[in-house]
């Protein structure tokens, strides 16, 4: 057979890992993770300690949430984009960028030192407003930091006054949308690819249908996060003078259950469908927690059944190996159960979702509803480390499987078949 029509392992396993790394690092869209400014701080802490200590904190574990649990982050950018489009129509002259800034934790407020000079805020606020703008040498310098701040904390006039333009937004992040369509012109031209050798029946491995789906999935998270800042790690400052307080806004907050069992079940199901900021005191907090997404509460739960439909699918796609030839027949069966689970446990959250919001409608059957309901999420909690540990399943099975490939699954693609004239 003519050599230069033959890939190689290498070249497989190097387009697959880097398709899905590239895929979820630059589609994942973190929230500022804010620290402290230090004054006079070594170079070593500044340059070497402090990013290092992000990464392994913070935006690796973000990696690999988006790894294991890939159809979480693309709800969490659902619920993201949601909420930025609401915030964005409450401000005057505001985009979804400026939503999506708000909600990432873009205004932090700062508390100026005893006697520090400042000067009040310049317009006319439509509720009682103490933010200032300090002034004198190096203003803000000694400022202590206190809290990031949600919509409702401050008058939308203040808001609307503080706030860069949206120009000003994009440019603090550290990606533009030439990066993220080079991106996605590489991962077009994969799936292009995986395509194109189902239409001349040669063979994807399983690391490739891993990496589809990888794809397919990456592709909505891009869409929903494309006006939110990547990478962006400094706050916009809002002060307020010595003495100032600053009180929790907007709805009264849910609080867990004592009980340790009903905890962790609640807490399993409170995440899963995305509310978990109902019961998060942003005012206590020195940034906005990892996957917040602004409380938009159980309202909007059903705005998020598409992300759970996507959730299925993406289960769904590993089923284009469903009768591959597996070089045992352990790992046959594992990848078959994984993939049911991969598509029934997500299936469960749309059920449950939809059922709930269909019981607050429909009085005629709330009881039975409700109970269905009930018996589907307590499923669910049973359940939630049966997903993750199919998630790994179908990684390592991919990886293990390339030990033992057929021969047609190095064949390459003879473009000259679909285009003649090449």
């Amino acid at each position: 057979m003519n050599q230069d029509n033959q890939r190689s392992l290498a070249n497989i396993i190097r387009s697959c890992l880097s398709t899905i790394f590239l895929c979820t690092w630059i589609a994942v869209h973190p929230n500022i993770h804010f620290r402290p400014e230090k004054l006079k701080q070594p170079w070593s802490e500044k340059w070497l300690w402090d990013p290092l200590h992000e990464l392994f904190t913070y935006k690796l574990p973000l990696f690999f949430w988006a790894l294991i649990v890939p159809e979480y982050i693309l709800s969490w950018a659902i619920r993201q984009y949601i909420q930025a489009g609401k915030f964005s129509k409450q401000v005057e002259g505001w985009t979804r960028t400026h939503g999506f800034f708000l909600i990432m934790g873009g205004f932090h407020l700062f508390r100026l030192p005893e006697g520090a000079p400042s000067i009040p805020l310049p317009i006319e606020s439509s509720k009682p407003c103490e933010v200032v703008i300090p002034s004198g040498t190096n203003p803000g310098k000694d400022a202590i930091p206190v809290c990031p701040l949600k919509l409702d904390d401050l008058s939308t006039d203040v808001f609307g006054f503080i706030a860069p333009t949206e120009g000003e937004l994009k440019d603090r992040g550290k990606s533009d949308a030439l990066t993220k369509t080079i991106v996605l012109v590489q991962t077009l031209w994969f799936v292009i690819q995986c395509i194109a050798r189902g239409i001349r029946q040669l063979p994807l491995t399983e690391l490739e249908v891993v990496t589809l789906a990888y794809a397919m999935l990456n592709f909505f998270i891009y869409i929903f996060w494309w006006d939110k800042p990547k990478g962006a790690e400094r706050p916009i400052r809002v002060y307020k003078p010595f003495g100032a307080s600053h009180e929790e806004s907007g709805k009264p907050l849910r609080e867990w259950p004592e009980n340790r069992v009903w905890r962790w079940a609640q807490t399993v199901f409170e995440y899963t469908i995305g509310v978990q900021d109902d019961y998060v005191k942003l005012s206590q907090r020195r940034s906005v927690p990892m996957f917040w997404s602004g409380r938009l509460g159980y309202d909007a739960a059903h705005d998020i059944l598409f992300a759970t439909v996507l959730g299925a699918g993406f289960g769904a796609m590993h089923c284009i190996a469903w009768s591959s030839d597996f070089p045992s027949r352990a790992e046959l069966v594992l990848w078959r159960v994984a993939c049911v689970a991969m598509i029934a446990i997500p299936a469960m959250v749309t059920m449950g979702v939809g059922l709930t919001n269909l019981s607050l409608v429909n009085e005629r059957y709330f009881g039975w509803l409700m109970i269905i309901a009930e018996i589907i999420v307590v499923l669910l909690v049973l359940s939630a480390w049966l997903y993750i540990a199919s998630r790994i399943t179908t990684l390592v099975i991919a990886l293990t499987t390339l030990r033992s490939l057929p021969p047609a699954a190095f064949t390459n693609v003879d473009w000259t078949t679909f285009f003649p004239h090449i």
